[in-house]
């Protein structure tokens, strides 16, 4: 017989967002407990994570999931009684039990269980629950444990025809099953209560495990909001509904000529002001239910460093601040591979092992950073370490190697023009590729990831002392602040996070350097790019006594914008291009102003990309 349950998508995306969850959870605290071995609450915490999954999956037949996470609930519950001391291979274990529990949650999102070898993993679950206590004084140390098999994680993975091993209790006894944690049993109880109260009979796991959960929606479709945000999104509808009624009976007014022309004039002004405010407040409402906290990604990275660390033999500490700071739901899930490069190489290439920091005179410990704060209408994150730092001198000797720049230029560059060659593709000092590092992939992706999230990446290193990466990001992709300008006859939209400033030229401020044409503004040289010869638009206008420019900001570079009227800001919605503008580096999208018209969205890093492109080429014609 079926298990009626698993044919619920609605449940089982329930269950999948709240196992997600606690697991997340489980790998910050499990981390945080290996440091703090005696720690009641986070064991508590761990163990009540751990018991709500199990729970849950015995009431929807998941057989797999209960066998597993109650071997490795009886480990935790030896350690909470103290019974049970925690060594390296303990932690192993859990770590390891912790991992395949999301592989088969990944499973159950993907279609349904497989059958499992869990015997290794099991086995070493039960070999924990020797591991005899001991007084702290003589806590057994790392160097003295027996290690834990290698291969242990391949082989709890692998698939096999038939589930060996111990007979699967069934889902029944594992949800009655009287267990010494009052709380989490209570919770278990409360969950099998609110699932129609009914318990799956044991003879259907084979059945059950094996029957695919369709229709399972993808975990990014779904998030968690605030219900104080939904409130206020609700009332300020009601508010818009409001001014919709005023302005329909206004309407009617003015076709049955009850009012006045001044009269209808003022009402329809005050209308038109409120409706701007309401609509105002709604999109921020709006935007707001799509932020979620950065935490969400912060809370990889403890077991990310404890396991590269333990890879590389070194000894790292992980600072996380301003883990509650919020940034949009896509920004969020886009954000993470850049900072897992980023944390991957403080911990390969800037923090040094243990024996070189001390005769150094540094801590043995290593120290990485990772913090996130608000400013203005972007979010800055910081990864920083306090290890060997990036040598410009080496970096380049590299880049002079490598073909990317002459000895003259190299020594016309600042030292932080020399940092930047880092990004580039293919780059690298380090001279033996490992299984981390050294391919010359991983900082480039950084900066590329940055580029299509209209951000920006700056780099801080001070040689021996410490290395900082500065990402920065707008908080919403979904809204966005332009700058109108207007060029012959079209009009354009500048992102405003990327304008430095606006201002007016002289022809005598107009310069050519190697045939391309630069602006002097208050003794600052910048490139200076036609946006009617860009886009080919109209005639371009040289001989006007007074010109406007826009000063963008480009990564770490600036650029002088010539164009022929300013039309004011505002806030506008981009949409994708069309396939026939789809290829055009130049443009980010576009949008749809106020009169109807379409308004093309400059980007200006590819802005900046093309005009340099177009000059390579002007100057390879120019030689033939």
């Amino acid at each position: 017989m079926d298990n009626e349950f698993l044919q619920d998508p609605a449940m089982i995306q329930e269950f999948l967002v709240e196992s997600e969850e606690l697991l997340q959870g489980m790998d910050q605290d499990m981390v945080a407990l290996e440091s703090a071995p005696r720690d009641a609450d986070l064991l508590n915490r761990i163990f009540r994570a751990l018991h709500t999954i199990k729970g849950t999956a015995g009431f929807l037949g998941l057989e797999a999931v209960v066998r597993l996470s109650h071997r490795a609930e009886d480990v935790l519950n030896g350690l909470r009684r103290g019974e049970i001391e925690l060594t390296r291979r303990v932690m192993d274990a859990l770590l390891t039990a912790r991992d395949e529990l999301g592989k088969m949650l990944q499973d159950i999102r993907g279609g349904g269980l497989r059958q499992y070898d869990l015997d290794p993993l099991l086995h070493e679950l039960q070999a924990a629950q020797h591991t005899v206590a001991v007084p702290p004084a003589q806590f057994e140390s790392p160097a003295k444990e027996v290690p834990a098999s290698e291969p242990l994680a391949k082989k709890a993975s692998a698939v096999t025809p038939q589930t060996k091993g111990q007979p699967i209790p069934s889902a029944a006894a594992e949800i009655a099953e009287p267990h010494p944690d009052s709380e989490a049993s209570q919770k278990s109880a409360e969950i099998v209560a609110e699932k129609k109260n009914a318990a799956v009979p044991a003879n259907d796991a084979g059945a059950r495990q094996q029957r695919p959960a369709e229709s399972h929606c993808a975990g990014d479709q779904t998030m968690r909001v605030d219900v104080r945000k939904l409130d206020e999104l609700i009332n300020l509808i009601g508010e818009l509904v409001l001014e919709r009624n005023r302005l329909v009976q206004l309407a009617r007014d003015s076709a049955a000529r009850r009012l006045a022309a001044d009269v209808l004039d003022s009402y329809l002004a005050e209308s038109t002001a409120r409706l701007s405010f309401i609509t105002e407040e709604l999109q921020a409402a709006g935007l707001r239910t799509r932020m979620i906290p950065i935490d969400a990604v912060f809370r990889k990275f403890p077991r990310l460093v404890r396991d590269v660390g333990k890879s590389l033999n070194k000894e790292v500490d992980l600072v996380l601040a301003g883990q509650d700071t919020e940034l949009d739901k896509t920004m969020v899930e886009l954000i993470g591979d850049p900072l897992v490069h980023l944390v991957r190489n403080s911990l390969d290439h800037g923090i040094e092992a243990p024996e070189v920091r001390a005769q150094l005179g540094k801590p043995r410990h290593g120290t990485i950073r990772l913090e996130a704060r608000q400013e203005g209408d972007q979010i800055v994150i910081s990864v920083s370490d306090d290890g060997r730092g990036l040598d410009p001198d080496r970096i380049g000797r590299k880049a002079v190697e490598k073909g990317l720049v002459t000895p003259e230029r190299l020594r016309t560059l600042s030292p932080r023009e020399i940092l930047d060659f880092i990004f580039l593709p293919g780059f690298s000092t380090v001279e033996k590729a490992s299984d981390l590092s050294g391919r010359g992939v991983g900082m480039d992706v950084v900066r590329s990831n940055l580029k299509k999230l209209n951000g920006a990446v700056h780099l801080e290193s001070r040689v021996g002392q410490r290395t900082t990466v500065h990402l920065r990001l707008p908080l919403t992709l979904a809204i966005l602040p332009v700058l109108l300008v207007s060029v012959a006859e079209e009009v354009y939209a500048l992102p405003l996070r990327s304008v430095i400033e606006t201002a007016q030229i002289q022809p005598r401020d107009v310069h050519t350097v190697e045939g391309k044409e630069v602006l002097c503004l208050r003794g600052e040289t910048l490139p200076l790019l036609r946006l009617a010869r860009m886009f080919q638009v109209g005639v371009v206008k040289e001989d006007d006594t007074v010109s406007k420019v826009v000063v963008l900001g480009v990564a770490d570079r600036r650029i002088a914008l010539l164009v022929d009227h300013l039309l004011g800001e505002e806030s506008t919605v981009v949409k994708p291009l069309g396939s026939y503008l789809q290829q055009c580096p130049a443009l980010a999208g576009a949008t749809i102003s106020g009169d109807g018209r379409v308004r093309l969205v400059v980007d200006p890093a590819g802005l900046l990309a093309t005009a340099e492109s177009l000059a390579k080429s002007l100057a390879r014609g120019a030689c033939a």
